[in-house]
């Protein structure tokens, strides 16, 4: 008794001593953030010191970014329509693409940074924040080695490299910062947390105004997700916790209502059929087995599947220690085992039967969630991992050692496939040509702008129409008149003409609901040309043309539904009804 006295004194000492020389907390997270902080700039190196490849969407993020940038120094708070694009026809970008990302990049354009700097940045931060997110979420659940783990697992991803390298996609990387809160403020409300809720609620009209794909991708997995909750929950909490994530689909109103009600006026239906759209996209038994080359996204679904089912394996082998509880990952299998048949062909009739899911064009995006997944059941294994004995310890770290460094080898071979405009060496940068243009040269009407957001044409919706470069502002049709410019800005265009005889008018816009004609003060309707312009036709006299671009119908209820779902928001969290 007193040795056993004597062996817990002794332990307590050792305890406080080690309480008292271990580091604060803050110094502790402090580390972790400049950490991760270095494995972006590791894992982006190629980016950062030579610059953009070009590829896929990486042009039209350069465009916008410019323009967007742009048009907030004129005091537009949201430049919903992009003037300088399509040659100066303009475009009604910002109706149909979330604009949170943009706003980011405009704070690094007004700090200096050229576009393609910004560019740059942008993927960088969107990556370090899925670092620091996916540490958030997992430093509570499994410590912060585990979580820290996770975090190296989630950013070094295979899909994250193709998302940026091969893809260009701005809008989902910054998404998939946003998928581990989302998950992190889910959970915390399905326990009764009820700060988080408000926070829940926030995080998806974040996720709504930062890429509507994801955005998509996200409600499938997650909505059924919380409904799987009401086996071990009770179901006030699970409908508070679905209830949170409509007011903040709400809040974001002033958004998806115009890009829902308002994208009958543009060819935006195109986007089923780009790149062969779901059908074409849908994985085969080769393509989930990375038996076949031919699809670029074949190696990056075999190596994430074959990472879940090794993870899978080794910790049903550890079932029999007392560190590990099996049914802790089964909600992950299921999400698991439910994407990988979404993106597979076997969905074939899943796709063929919901107009809204073909929107996604390639069923592959779901590896969004897939790749949280993969590092969620890393971090899981690596909590586990730390409470077994010393020698189990050092041969099962190897396999996490092994994952972590074959995600890096993918990323670090994809990033160095393709010429980049600071290095291109030796090949061949025709394809840069028009990169160079956007950086250099951006608002001299040289840019074009994505097709399926040009006007659907009122004798032809097969195709949408053709900008032309180097076009008059405005030019007269038919015929004889003198005109005079006196403001050119991207909402307020001002112009005189003095028309001789009966003349037709063609403006260099695109004809589009918030545009609004005023001729001599009074409001008329607008024409649209067979190209898709604005057309006048003005009797002989003198007129005084004005063009504004205003609020649509569908954008000031939007704006009146979001004012209204965060007003519900804070009375049901002050009323505690969520």
């Amino acid at each position: 008794m007193i040795r056993e006295t004597s062996s817990q004194t002794v332990k307590s000492k050792i305890d406080s001593i080690t309480t008292k020389l271990s580091p604060p907390p803050y110094l502790l997270e402090g580390g972790i953030v400049v950490i991760l902080a270095i494995a972006t700039i590791i894992i982006n190196f190629k980016m950062i010191k030579d610059g953009l490849n070009g590829n896929a969407d990486i042009k039209w993020h350069l465009t916008w970014i410019q323009h967007f940038s742009k048009q907030l120094s004129e005091g537009i708070l949201y430049p919903r329509w992009l003037a300088g694009t399509n040659y100066g026809y303009g475009s009604p970008t910002f109706v149909f693409y979330p604009p949170l990302a943009y706003y980011f990049g405009s704070f690094f354009r007004l700090s200096g940074l050229d576009a393609q700097d910004t560019l740059i940045s942008l993927f960088s931060l969107a990556l370090f924040l899925s670092g620091l997110t996916f540490y958030l979420y997992g430093r509570n659940k499994w410590g912060r080695i585990a979580a820290l783990m996770g975090a190296f697992a989630y950013i070094t991803v295979p899909y994250i490299g193709f998302d940026i390298y091969w893809r260009g996609g701005l809008g989902s990387m910054f998404v998939q910062a946003w998928i581990p809160l989302l998950w992190l403020l889910t959970e915390q409300s399905l326990s009764s947390n009820k700060k988080s809720r408000l926070g829940l609620a926030m995080c998806w009209t974040i996720i709504a105004l930062t890429h509507t794909p994801s955005l998509l991708i996200c409600a499938v997995i997650w909505f059924p997700s919380v409904l799987f909750f009401l086996f071990n929950k009770p179901c006030k909490i699970v409908l508070k916790t679905i209830l949170s994530a409509v007011m903040g689909l709400g809040i974001a109103s002033f958004y998806l209502l115009p890009a829902i009600l308002e994208k009958r006026f543009v060819n935006i239906e195109t986007m089923k059929e780009l790149h062969g759209g779901f059908s074409g996209n849908l994985l085969g038994i080769q393509e989930l087995l990375g038996i076949t080359n031919n699809n670029p996204i074949s190696p990056v679904v075999f190596h994430q599947l074959s990472v879940i089912i090794v993870l899978i394996i080794l910790a049903f082998i550890a079932e029999r220690s007392r560190f590990f509880q099996p049914q802790e990952i089964w909600y992950w299998i299921v999400i698991a085992f439910s994407i990988t048949f979404l993106i597979s062909s076997f969905s074939r009739f899943i796709w063929e039967a919901s107009p809204t899911l073909q929107m996604l064009q390639f069923p592959w995006r779901f590896l969004q969630v897939l790749s949280f997944i993969g590092a969620v059941l890393l971090g899981i294994f690596v909590n586990m991992l730390l409470k077994l004995p010393l020698g189990y310890r050092f041969l099962l770290s190897i396999v996490i050692v092994g994952i972590l460094l074959m995600n890096f080898r993918y990323s670090y071979k994809l990033s160095r496939k393709y010429i980049t405009i600071r290095n291109p060496g030796r090949g061949n940068i025709e394809h840069l040509q028009h990169i160079k243009t956007i950086i250099d040269d951006p608002y001299t009407d040289k840019l074009r702008d994505v097709r399926e957001y040009r006007p659907l044409l009122k004798n032809d919706t097969s195709s949408p129409p053709v900008p032309v470069i180097g076009q008059p502002k405005i030019s007269v049709i038919s015929g004889q008149s003198e005109i005079e410019i006196q403001q050119w800005k991207s909402y307020h265009r001002i112009f005189s003409v003095t028309a001789e005889k009966f003349s037709k008018i063609r403006v260099r816009i695109y004809s589009y609901p918030a545009w609004n004609l005023y001729i001599n003060g009074k409001s008329s309707p607008i024409n649209m040309s067979n190209d898709g312009t604005i057309e006048l036709e003005l009797e002989p006299g003198s007129y005084g043309i004005e063009l504004r671009y205003q609020k649509t119908q569908a954008f000031i209820l939007g704006i009146i539904l979001s004012l209204l779902s965060f007003t519900a928001l804070i009375f049901f969290v002050r009323m505690r009804i969520i």
